[in-house]
């Protein structure tokens, strides 16, 4: 007797495999049948015009916040993801040390765009070490979820007021190396880096990690290799990198003896030379010896803009980081000055070309999306440049005027009315088939007042598969199953095959859709942050349980929290561009 059956259902295995019908039986949270015959179980989903895949991995989220009070990941989990890695970028909040949270807190409001009265409200920390965080979640979630340990957290706890200081002492390194190893010790998941330079906290000043020296990242980078299963995460840059930058991080990975995935690469946002410069660090790595692959979000990704906390604008040269340095009142008086105004205008003509944020300089093309305004109601679906156009005017100097009017609520979504959707589709396919590319990147957790783009595997399916026909199925979940488990190591994990772990989603294809996004205020603190449901995924089951039934939440918390080694085996980076290769699976049934 199992405990679950699915039965006749389209099995996708994850191995790119064709699909077959078939039944598969869950015992004590793994799959213990696949096949054609009949099973008896205690409960039975008909799943006859429906298809059953591996449940979604996403090796790069920023949940390490909202998971202490919203143990499903909503809506993340209702796209299909049942297993996240956090703690990347450098950002952790373990371990801590007495003062820490005081500078974290708010840095992470900062930088990963979560209102600070939710994080203060919501955020539920009361753990110091890495093993008192992940006894504190075993049992309590239900997705899995493993943590990486952050290099600007390690900062702050050995550094303190010293943290932004561009040297660390031979103190500072060997406290933040024992932090680190004490961590992996208790089942950290292994460590994370930024030196990017969009990462600038509360304060205007760039995050502790961005301070220290290559040198120092090395040596912390080479602690991991010492512990099975871990891995690292690191990004150098927003630009189109140069030969220097594709070295760096090759060696990082190299001193790790791991594979990572970089941030970032949007096709639809970058154009196809840096599309192709970034790709070159793969083969620059693999030629000194090193793994790593650039994250590619599988659908074109809409930014929300605003001008209330900076991320983007930040990076712009000249003034705008002064700007940003200002608490709210005075950001609104700085946008107000017509002086200061013409000068923001000027500095960010001079965004280097290939920078990240070369479309938030091209104002333009700003679609107004909600303003708060009645004056400015009229404005609402239109593009920044026809409105300027008609008043004869600058837009920037007319989006001045609505965001201080607007207290800086205004929001835009960039939009190029040249814009050709079939030839960016092609491209996301071109770089998913790509080895030097790994599925992800979307930041979940982050950026919660711009960015929805946790929903990418969802749209891909309802577009590159469905809509364009671009992708077959079985190869599309190829990529969000298997692809990412033998890239980090995952055990039992990424394909339908008995002994894994039943991390299941069923879904019927043809009907597999977004929501509209919208606006929710149901975070702590009526915290708000962009929103974009699934349809067509009715089932979510994670280690047997289904946290998703009918497309409803069960609120059944059946997630396991990931440790390395226990859960995760150590890459081969000598694979290269195999490590993600392996023959196809003999197709189920």
């Amino acid at each position: 007797m199992f405990d679950l059956l699915i039965r006749g259902a389209k099995i996708v295995d994850g191995t790119g495999a064709p699909a077959v019908s078939g039944n598969v039986a869950i015992k004590d949270g793994r799959i213990a049948y696949v096949g054609a015959d009949e099973q008896k179980a205690a409960n039975t989903i008909e799943a006859s015009g429906r298809l059953l895949a591996p449940g979604f991995i996403d090796t790069h989220t920023h949940y390490d916040a909202q998971i202490t009070w919203d143990p499903w990941l909503r809506p993340h989990s209702a796209h299909g993801v049942t297993t996240y890695i956090c703690g990347n970028c450098g950002f952790a909040l373990s371990p801590l040390s007495p003062g820490s949270l005081d500078y974290l807190v708010p840095m992470l409001a900062k930088v990963e765009g979560i209102p600070h009265e939710t994080l203060v409200q919501g955020a539920k920390v009361n753990w110091n070490s890495t093993g008192e965080m992940l006894a504190s979640f075993d049992g309590q979630v239900g997705v899995n979820v493993g943590f990486m340990v952050g290099h600007s957290t390690l900062r702050v706890n050995a550094m303190k007021d010293r943290a932004h200081d561009s040297h660390a002492s031979r103190d500072d390194i060997d406290s933040m190396k024992a932090q680190l190893r004490q961590s992996l010790e208790e089942g950290a998941m292994g460590f994370s880096s930024s030196h990017i330079e969009t990462h600038v906290d509360h304060e205007g000043e760039d995050v502790p990690s961005l301070h220290s020296s290559h040198e120092e990242l090395l040596e912390l980078m080479s602690v991991i290799d010492g512990y099975e299963g871990t891995m690292a995460g690191y990004v150098l840059t927003g630009f189109k990198p140069d030969a220097e930058a594709m070295r760096k991080m090759a060696e990082v990975g190299l001193a790790a003896n791991r594979t990572f995935a970089w941030p970032l690469l949007v096709p639809g946002l970058h154009g196809e030379d840096m599309m192709d410069a970034k790709m070159a660090a793969t083969d620059v790595a693999r030629e000194m010896g090193a793994e790593l692959r650039v994250q590619a979000p599988s659908c074109p990704v809409g930014v929300y803009i605003s001008f209330k906390n900076g991320l983007g604008f930040d990076m712009f040269p000249g003034v705008w980081k002064d700007v940003y340095r200002k608490d709210h009142a005075g950001r609104v008086a700085a946008f107000a000055d017509p002086e200061l105004r013409t000068q923001l205008e000027e500095d960010a003509g001079k965004l280097p070309p290939g920078a990240n944020g070369q479309y938030r300089a091209a104002f333009n093309n700003y679609e107004v999306q909600t303003v708060k305004s009645p004056q400015y109601e009229k404005y609402v679906g239109r593009l920044m440049g026809e409105i300027a156009k008609e008043e004869g005017r600058s837009a920037f100097q007319i989006i001045m005027e609505m965001v201080v009017a607007d207290n800086l609520e205004t929001v835009f979504v960039p939009r190029d009315p040249n814009v050709d959707e079939l030839a960016i589709w092609k491209d996301i396919v071109r770089c998913m088939r790509d080895s030097r590319t790994l599925w992800g990147g979307d930041d979940g957790g982050a950026h919660i007042d711009v960015l929805e783009a946790y929903s990418h595997s969802t749209r891909f399916i309802e577009n590159a598969v469905n809509r364009h026909g671009l992708m077959p199925i079985e190869e599309a979940i190829h990529n969000f199953t298997q692809v990412p488990a033998r890239f980090i190591g995952l055990r039992n994990r990424g394909t339908i095959a008995v002994g894994n772990h039943a991390d299941l989603i069923l879904m019927d294809l043809e009907n597999v859709a977004v929501t509209p996004v919208e606006v929710r205020a149901d975070f702590p603190a009526n915290g708000e942050r962009l929103y974009t449901g699934a349809k067509g995924i009715d089932y979510v089951i994670v280690n047997g349980i289904p946290i998703i039934a009918e497309g409803e939440y069960t609120w059944a918390k059946p997630g396991q929290v990931l440790r390395a080694g226990k859960d995760s085996y150590t890459v081969d980076i000598k694979l290269g561009a195999k490590t993600t290769e392996g023959p196809l699976l003999e197709a189920v049934g």
